[in-house]
């Protein structure tokens, strides 16, 4: 089977990714797919970013509102995930447009990441994680044996809830996946426009009314949650507790957001080889005809 060609917009947190996938996406006839590990959870809009229904009308988009707020996601559950979603858009003759923050996404759905994938049902997930971790350690034990039991953390509640899907679901060999033509670009903005950019998003989420979010991801599970990690969630956690103000929370989530933003940064250049990284400011131009050079090589 010939490698499908997709378009990756990489790069980090605020630098523009999915304004210039919309565009692509008009440019060239694409379908979007989503590489972001927060956008994935329903009710969490404004603290990730998540594109409008505006701008979801303008490109089609897939893997945004997949789960629930309390469920848990694997890169294997992505990388399946996307590997049909890029597959359904390449066989109506469109091209599949990758964008997104989460590095070790991009890295494992091109390949450069050896995994395992299993199949793995989020809303089982779900139920799984209302357990306790010794009434998940005995289903583990009372399922069908095989080796990769006994590399199990029984004392990890995430890892025994991953082995249980796997005992359930079995391996895939990540052999059986397709193979994809890509062209990985990124804006490159200077550090400090890049922390302005920053600054400003974090505001726009104020003003937008994030403290909701946050109340209610805080009142599902908090820091025990997956999504009750993320910046933009946790910073409020004290506040909700009598800790600080609303200034002291704001801050935080834009330091700990150009902070992810420098490790974001590392991981782009180091990890992802070939990417390319276009001056921010020449982006409008110099994007569309790199995309438009890359098909025409394609044949």
């Amino acid at each position: 089977m010939p490698k499908i060609p997709i378009l990756v917009i990489a790069g980090p947190t605020a630098s523009g990714k999915s304004a210039l996938a919309i565009e692509m996406a008009q440019c060239f006839n694409g379908e979007i797919v989503s590489a972001d590990s927060m956008q994935i959870y329903r009710g969490l809009d404004i603290g990730t970013a998540k594109v409008t229904a505006e701008e979801q009308a303008q490109a089609v988009h897939h893997l945004i509102d997949l789960i629930p707020m309390t469920a848990s996601f694997s890169v294997a559950d992505f990388v399946k995930a996307a590997d049909e979603a890029i597959l359904a858009i390449h066989q109506k003759g469109k091209l599949p447009i990758v964008t997104g923050g989460t590095g070790f996404y991009v890295k494992a759905l091109l390949g450069l990441q050896n995994l395992d994938f299993q199949a793995s049902n989020p809303e089982e997930v779900a139920l799984l994680e209302k357990k306790s971790l010794d009434e998940l350690v005995q289903s583990l034990k009372a399922g069908p044996q095989s080796d990769f039991i006994a590399t199990v953390d029984l004392n990890n509640k995430q890892r025994v809830i991953r082995a249980l899907q796997i005992q359930k679901y079995g391996l895939k060999n990540s052999a059986s996946r397709p193979e994809y033509q890509s062209l990985v670009l990124a804006p490159d903005w200077p550090r400090q426009a890049l922390y302005d950019r920053i600054n400003a998003r974090v505001e726009l989420m104020f003003d937008q009314g994030i403290e909701k979010e946050a109340q209610q991801l805080y009142q599902a599970g908090g820091l025990s949650l997956q999504a009750g990690k993320a910046i933009g969630y946790k910073e409020f956690y004290p506040y909700f507790e009598g800790q600080g103000d609303l200034a002291s929370v704001k801050a935080a989530i834009q330091q700990d957001s150009r902070r992810y933003a420098k490790r974001q940064l590392t991981y782009w250049r180091h990890q992802i080889p070939g990417l390319e990284w276009l001056p921010a400011d020449q982006i409008q131009t110099e994007l569309p005809e790199r995309v438009s050079n890359w098909q025409k090589a394609l044949g």
